[in-house]
């Protein structure tokens, strides 16, 4: 199962950290570790190249992770915080139709 926690902080989206792998099917097949790659991967490439924010970021195996820079400035943080709200209604509608391979967390830090 893959387990997405989204970080905000005061109410605002200010990152997410995935992990694992979803497996719903074999490697190559798995159509749900595909889909939660794209949105969250697409997610991480507006924020960081599309909107030129300020993020850390670390992709490995079964693990993406982002968290926006504190000094980034409030009209890309609106940009940014409008891209992961994007990514995180995307990722609800994968909970709601394959809910024993995603799992989402909400949490404020």
């Amino acid at each position: 199962m893959t387990v997405i926690t989204v970080f905000r902080k005061g109410g605002r989206l200010v990152g997410f950290d995935a992990v694992g792998h979803a497996d719903y099917a074999d490697a190559g097949e798995d159509i749900v570790c595909a889909a939660i790659s794209a949105v969250t991967q697409t997610a991480v490439l507006g924020i960081t190249e599309l909107i030129g924010c300020s993020a850390a970021f670390e992709m490995e195996d079964g693990c993406l992770r982002l968290m926006l820079d504190g000094s980034v400035e409030d009209e890309q943080w609106q940009r940014a915080e409008l891209i992961l709200g994007t990514m995180l209604v995307g990722l609800r509608s994968i909970q709601d139709e394959y809910c024993d391979y995603l799992k989402l967390i909400e949490r404020e830090v």
